[in-house]
């Protein structure tokens, strides 16, 4: 994803993810906080990031806007309790792609998000139920796709990061297989994408 000469400024407006797929495609992080948004605006952005995830898990997670406040952090839609945190979709992006996130994934979130690589030290699960869209699958630094290609686009699936120095030579790297298969290979940033469901995979 981005390296660590990456200015921080650059970073704020380039942001994710997918991750991603988050995979976090990236987006910009200036908007109103989430008290001078309008109510219907705040609740649609919690029902859609809700639907990334299974209910047993959105249903108490923390619910973030893809808004920075003056702090720098994610502004807060909805508190949560189960240590999960969900976003809603990426309005830059072509496709529906909200996301639910662990704890080791909000994590790697962090450190992408600063340029560093993640020091994950636990496997992390991560949501994608509603599908994703992506500029790339092997640039974690792509804002668009690269010229004469498309967004690389994903049925609904789950991520999987693994700690350490996994050898993950064992999956595919080719996301039209329908297959689990690797993204940001090579990268500190690789982690497995597993489909969970039949969608369209184009390139």
């Amino acid at each position: 994803m981005l390296p660590k000469g990456t200015p921080k400024a650059m970073l704020l407006v380039a942001l994710v993810v997918g991750i991603a797929a988050i995979g976090l495609v990236r987006f910009a992080p200036f908007g109103l906080a989430a008290a001078s948004q309008d109510d219907a605006d705040v609740a649609a952005k919690i029902e859609t990031a809700m639907a990334a995830g299974p209910p047993a898990i959105s249903a108490d997670a923390t619910i973030y806007d893809l808004e920075l406040d003056d702090a720098g952090n994610f502004v807060v839609l909805r508190e949560g309790s189960n240590g999960w945190s969900c976003f809603p979709d990426a309005p830059g992006t072509p496709g529906i792609d909200p996301q639910c996130l662990d704890q080791t994934w909000m994590a790697w979130l962090a450190a992408y998000v600063a340029g560093e690589e993640p020091a994950t030290q636990v496997v992390g699960l991560a949501y994608m139920l509603q599908g994703g869209s992506d500029p790339s699958n092997t640039d974690p630094m792509a804002t668009e796709p690269a010229a004469g290609e498309d967004w690389v686009t994903t049925a609904p699936h789950v991520m999987l990061i693994v700690p350490g120095n996994m050898d993950l030579t064992a999956f595919s790297t080719d996301h039209t297989s329908g297959e689990p298969y690797v993204m940001y290979a090579d990268t500190p940033y690789a982690h497995i994408m597993m489909p969970v469901a039949e969608g369209e995979h184009e390139q």
